[in-house]
């Protein structure tokens, strides 16, 4: 099964390719099949999805990302649970890694 064949929200979001990975989640670059853009989504590894703290956690970043508004911070587009597995939709930026 390749990445594409991967898909969430009764398949309005497939799996194009992994962007990157944590301890608790992985970022992955889908195409949002309803609007015809590609997007980034984070889905909570099912282990962390378990953990009752972790997940909270990810629901309240959510949440909050969902409410704020301002050209230096990532949309947040939708967020949902695929099976036991939350993830959110977000803008995908592209330009390169954050990281150092």
């Amino acid at each position: 099964m390749s990445e594409a064949d991967i898909s969430f929200g009764n398949g309005r979001y497939v799996v194009q390719s992994k962007l990157g990975e944590g301890g608790h989640a992985a970022v992955y670059r889908v195409l949002d099949t309803r609007l015809g853009v590609a997007r980034a989504m984070k889905l909570l590894h099912p282990d962390a999805a378990r953990r009752n703290r972790l997940r909270a956690r990810f629901d309240q970043e959510a949440r909050t990302m969902a409410q704020l508004d301002h050209p230096n911070v990532v949309r947040v587009y939708d967020v949902a649970t695929e099976g036991p597995l939350p993830y959110l939709v977000m803008e995908l930026v592209t330009g390169g890694s954050l990281g150092g």
